[in-house]
């Protein structure tokens, strides 16, 4: 994996990851559905699919570079993925889920053509 795939991936996932713990509080999913607060099933998978898509932000930044240099790279990827989901809140909640669902799905299927290359 080159260092263009490994960042693309990552922004990918951390956009997921912190649109799905986004979306988890009940002031943003009343912005993206029409309920006053989460279901609780609903705000424990939001949490869990953020925290994991988060966690795998990991596994480009050290493929991509150095194990000494991912740490500073995933907390930058992170950064960026929250930068992105805040102005996808603010512009448009729904856009914004569609979004963070095709990129981090996108992400899962690079990451699985990329392990089988």
């Amino acid at each position: 994996m080159n260092v263009w795939q490994a960042g693309l991936l990552a922004t990918a996932w951390a956009l997921g990851g912190m649109t799905a713990l986004a979306l988890a509080m009940d002031r943003h999913y009343t912005q993206w559905k029409a309920a006053d607060e989460v279901p609780v099933a609903t705000r424990r998978w939001l949490r869990l699919c953020g925290a994991v898509l988060l966690a795998a932000v990991w596994w480009p930044a050290v493929t991509g570079w150095s194990v000494t240099m991912s740490s500073i790279f995933v907390l930058g990827f992170w950064s960026l993925g929250a930068l992105l989901t805040v102005a996808g809140l603010a512009l448009s909640p729904r856009w914004l889920a569609r979004l963070a669902t095709a990129a981090a799905s996108l992400g899962g299927g690079a990451s699985l053509w990329l392990l089988a290359r």
